[in-house]
Formats: C-alpha cells, structure tokens, sequence
C-alpha cells in the first residue's frame, strides 16, 4: 500500500491507544517508544497503535518544543 505510513525515529506520532502525541525517539524489539513534545515521561506502544499526526496536531507539537520565532 503506497499511502501507509510507517513510524520512523525523530518524528511525531499519536499514539491511537491514549490519543496523545509523541516524539518517536527508538524503535525496539516490536515497541515504539515516545516521549511527550516538551519533554516528560517517556511510554512504549506497539508501532502498529500509532498514526501520522494531521498537520495541525504537528504544528502544536512543534509549538510546545521551539523556541518563539523558528517556526
């Protein structure tokens, strides 16, 4: 399938289980694992529970981690 998205490190994910948004940070043994944009407490999913972000759920991740001025 040309149009399925695959999780891949350093990019954002939602998380289909809980609703919340992450930051891929490693691809384990069958486990994504996020952390939260900001920063917090990190939490394994199964790759397959996660989705591409729509384009405004991005931009807010990327509001919460950037400095004011470099997006």
């Amino acid at each position: 399938m040309a149009d399925h998205w695959v999780p891949t490190t350093g990019t954002y994910a939602v998380d289909t289980t809980s609703g919340r948004i992450g930051e891929v940070r490693k691809l384990f043994e069958g486990s994504a694992y996020l952390v939260p944009p900001g920063g917090g407490a990190e939490w394994a999913v199964a790759p397959d529970k996660l989705r591409a972000p729509t384009n405004h759920e991005a931009f807010r991740a990327r509001v919460w981690t950037r400095p004011v001025g470099s997006l």
